[in-house]
């Protein structure tokens, strides 16, 4: 067989029976298929039902979700495993940003996904991550969040992949061998936690596609 040939066929087959893992573009994501989206523009000072606020210091005020200090807002749900969630905030000083999954029947921490603007004495350094309990997973020391501009936050699970992007580009990705199941679907919280006590947030934007339990 000419050597020509042979090099095309082993290509070929390299390409039908190589394993894939591919980073979910806004295309794959789609295969989520959603069966619920909910958006929050905040334009109504009351939240819709299953969201709530952690703290009096944080209120809905012209149009965008205001704060002061360390604060969080959840979705109860609850949701199933795969979903996608976006949002924009900004902080007047350094903070941190994160993403927290919780099992809705037992209160179980499942992920995080920690958007790092304040120095982390583990990491040693200012970074983004992925936790799985209370355990790194995935690192990315080359994306970070700084104050005084509003970053467009977006996490996403589908099939056990999880992945982070800020402003649109990907950071931590992690594939779990065996995702963390929960039975009786997820709440999800969003919590934000600052240096000083008179710091200020801004959450805007807000969109969540999810399917249910």
């Amino acid at each position: 067989m000419p050597r020509v040939l042979v090099l095309l066929l082993a290509a070929t087959a390299t390409i039908f029976f190589a394993p894939m893992l591919e980073p979910t573009s806004s295309a794959a994501a789609s295969a989520l298929a959603p069966v619920d989206s909910v958006t929050l523009d905040f334009a109504k000072q009351q939240l819709p039902d299953g969201w709530s606020l952690s703290s009096k210091a944080w209120k809905v005020e012209g149009g965008e979700l205001r704060g002061v200090s360390d604060g969080m807002f959840e979705f109860a749900g609850p949701i199933a495993d795969d979903f996608k969630l976006s949002f924009r905030a900004e902080t007047s000083e350094k903070a941190n940003v994160e993403v927290k999954l919780y099992d809705a029947e037992s209160g179980t921490e499942l992920y995080t996904f920690a958007f790092l603007g304040r120095w982390h004495s583990v990491l040693d350094g200012v970074k983004c991550c992925m936790l799985r309990g209370g355990n790194f997973v995935a690192v990315d020391s080359k994306m970070w969040i700084f104050p005084g501009r509003r970053f467009t936050f977006e996490v996403r699970r589908a099939k056990g992949q999880m992945q982070m992007f800020l402003d649109g580009v990907l950071g931590p990705l992690f594939v779990d061998p065996q995702p963390l199941i929960a039975a009786k679907g997820i709440k999800l919280r969003v919590l934000v936690s600052t240096e000083g006590s008179k710091d200020k947030v801004v959450i805007d934007d807000v969109t969540l596609e999810h399917a249910k339990p």
